[in-house]
């Protein structure tokens, strides 16, 4: 088995690469723009993989939610002025033990893309990235859970300008968030896998492919339903796409598409990825308090409630329990057959049908 995790940095060259063996782990952590640009003696893993013309072109504007950051990874919008995607790809790398970080303290780390370039971190729209790099949106702060491998956290949420100086005034360029979904869905839920490709070859744009949830959900003690293993087998799901971290997962809640995880963190093995999907709908109360200490808002989209919008602030009610966080890594052999899946009443995610990660 081999652990990997991708991080893109600005640049066009291979910044760094840091190689820690064990005796059943190889985790693999890349920090660049591209990481199909490594060097010849660091090929990506010999998998399953969609290089050329994968998914469906989103011709009609569906998913206008999901972006780029200007020389970097996939962000997508959950409000007009707020978008998610992975830690790793700002450099709150898992081996980095002084860029670990519990929310708004990431902000004043060292040694991360955001210390580097937060006077300059820029949103571009997806449509027709990479051919057409048109900024939507200035960064202008971020807070991140980012606590190590999996069942670790690596989630960045941002606050955005839409109308900085250097943002198009194109009226045509329409973004609408995506609201985050508040219930696990139930196993063998039908979803799509929505990506901005990091070059045009993959597609010409926006495009999206289809996925069936049908992975264990599990987690560790303080980090629980926070992971869902997806197998891309190119059966059940699709070929591995690579450089997409922080690439959304979506399906419907509601009768309207709610966002569940982002890809970014997996692992191979006999010629597959398992991707680990770091799930959202524990987060909720982080974020809204987040947003609120942003702009003063109190509620965040919401698929099901009658007016478009919900309180997630603390002391209100949640669908799924909402975690914490610390910063403790979690010692020994991180395989997700080492922790516990998840239980909750509307779903057995500890079935015997649920896919999961080899342990060999």
């Amino acid at each position: 088995m081999r652990l990997i995790s991708y991080t893109f940095l600005n640049g066009d060259t291979l910044n760094k690469l840091t190689l820690l063996f064990s005796l059943v782990t190889l985790l693999v952590l890349v920090d660049c723009i591209n990481p199909l640009e490594l060097p010849a003696q660091h090929k990506e893993p010999n998998v399953l993989r969609c290089e050329k013309d994968c998914g469906t072109y989103d011709a009609n504007d569906e998913f206008t939610f999901q972006a780029r950051r200007a020389g970097g990874a996939n962000v997508t919008f959950i409000e007009d002025d707020i978008i998610l995607s992975s830690a790793h790809i700002l450099g709150f790398e898992p081996n980095k033990k002084n860029t670990l970080s519990c929310g708004a303290e990431a902000a004043t780390k060292r040694n991360t893309d955001w210390a580097h370039h937060k006077r300059s971190m820029y949103v571009v729209d997806g449509k027709n990235y990479p051919n057409k790099k048109i900024i939507i949106a200035k960064v202008l702060d971020i807070s991140a859970r980012a606590t190590g491998l999996p069942p670790g956290y690596d989630i960045v949420v941002a606050h955005v300008d839409r109308n900085c100086k250097k943002c198009s005034k194109d009226v045509n360029i329409k973004i609408t968030p995506i609201a985050i979904a508040n219930n696990l869905p139930l196993m063998d839920t039908k979803a799509l896998h929505v990506v901005v490709p990091g070059n045009s070859q993959m597609n010409k744009g926006r495009f999206y492919v289809d996925h069936l949830l049908n992975g264990r959900i599990w987690g560790a003690q303080n980090t629980s339903c926070s992971r869902q293993t997806i197998k891309h087998d190119g059966k059940l799901n699709p070929p591995m796409l690579f450089d997409t971290s922080g690439s959304p997962v979506i399906y419907k809640e509601c009768g309207k598409y709610v966002l569940h995880g982002l890809h970014g963190n997996g692992a191979q093995d006999n010629g597959y990825m398992y991707e680990f999907l770091q799930l959202l709908q524990t987060q909720k109360e982080w974020i809204q308090s987040e947003i609120y200490r942003w702009t003063g808002r109190t509620e965040m989209l919401d698929s099901c409630s009658p007016t478009g919008t919900r309180s997630f602030m603390p002391g209100n009610e949640f669908d799924v329990l909402q975690n914490g966080c610390n910063k403790e890594t979690f010692a020994g052999d991180p395989h997700p057959q080492n922790f516990p899946s998840c239980r909750i009443s509307h779903s057995i995610w500890d079935s015997i049908w649920a896919i999961r990660m080899p342990k060999r």
